[in-house]
Parts: structure tokens; C-alpha cells; sequence
């Protein structure tokens, strides 16, 4: 128990250490805002593939983050997690500027502005793509894991039933902190 809170102070305290918020605070409010929610989203991401564990076939070579539909926070992703690595994996970010650029990855991101891709991009991933959206809710987006926002705060849904079916397992830290697991 006193092991999986550590893991949970850890993962909260990482999601604020990335940037300075004095950067964020020079910026004119409208953008302090979108950079604040970017930045965000790019720890989740990062701390979604440190705590979902692949199939043992999937961990060799680089561990490929895709991002679709969001060159921002593709930006801050290869900036800031460049350097770090799952295990033996390189991470390694790739941008995709449209549904048929989409290849091999671990993870994959789309956009809100292109959630209306997610069923043809679906057809097209591999059994050891872990996809991540944001929508309305998790049942729309048909994804594993889905940011939403609830009183203006970033929150995740997990769909841990479909994660399983590909083979891969949800950490119990990211499980305790999604919003709603089903």
C-alpha cells in the first residue's frame, strides 16, 4: 500500500515538474491557458506509457508515440521526453498530418479536431497500439484510454475491458487516478 502511494505522489508531482509555470504566467492568459493544457496532456501521455505494460512482443526496438491532429503537443512531447526511455525502449514521437500517415506505434493520440478519423484509423492500427482520444465520453471515442474535462479540470477515462483484449495491462496507478474505468 505505502508502495502505491509513492507511485501515485510521483506521478502527480511529475505532471507539474516538466516547465517552470512562470514561462506559462509570462504568456497572455488565452495562450498561458492552452500551453498549461498541452502541457498537461504530454505528462499524461508520458506517464500512460510508463504505466500500461505491452505484450512481451511489443518491447523491443523503439517505442514509437504517434500523435495526430496536434502539432503543439507533438512539440512539447519530442522537447521534453526526447531523452527518456521505457525500459530498453528509446522513446521515439512521430506526427502524423493526416489518417493516412498513421503507421506502426505504440501509442497514439488524435486530436478532438480529428476525432471524426477515429473509426477508419482504428481499422488500420496494430494489436499493439494503445490508443488515446478526447471526446465527450469514452463510449464515443471507442478508445482505451479518452481525456475529458470535468469542471474545467483534465481528467482520463479508461476502458480497461477493451485494453485487456489486446493484451495489454493498466497499472494500478493509472487506474486509482483515471476519472471512470470501465
Amino acid at each position: 500500500m505505502v508502495q502505491n502511494k509513492k507511485h501515485i505522489v510521483v506521478f502527480l508531482l511529475s505532471l507539474f515538474l516538466v516547465i517552470p509555470l512562470s514561462q506559462i504566467a509570462q504568456q497572455d492568459p488565452g495562450s498561458a491557458a492552452k500551453a498549461l493544457k498541452t502541457k498537461m496532456k504530454s505528462m499524461y501521455i508520458y506517464q500512460f506509457a510508463k504505466n500500461v505494460y505491452w505484450p512481451t512482443a511489443h518491447t523491443t526496438g523503439d517505442f514509437t508515440i504517434g500523435i495526430y491532429g496536434s502539432e503543439d503537443l507533438f512539440n512539447f512531447l519530442n522537447t521534453s521526453f526526447k531523452d527518456k526511455s521505457l525500459g530498453q525502449q528509446k522513446i521515439k514521437f512521430d506526427l502524423y498530418k493526416s489518417a493516412s500517415e498513421i503507421s506502426d506505434c505504440h501509442l497514439l493520440f488524435i486530436s478532438k479536431e480529428e476525432e471524426g478519423f477515429i473509426p477508419r484509423v482504428q481499422k488500420e492500427l496494430k494489436d499493439k497500439t494503445l490508443l488515446v482520444t478526447e471526446g465527450k465520453s469514452l463510449a464515443e471515442t471507442g478508445s482505451m484510454i479518452n481525456f475529458v474535462y470535468v469542471q474545467n479540470r483534465l481528467k482520463f477515462q479508461i476502458n480497461k475491458s477493451k485494453a485487456e483484449k489486446k493484451d495489454f495491462t493498466i497499472g494500478q496507478t493509472l487506474t486509482k487516478l483515471a476519472y471512470q474505468t470501465i
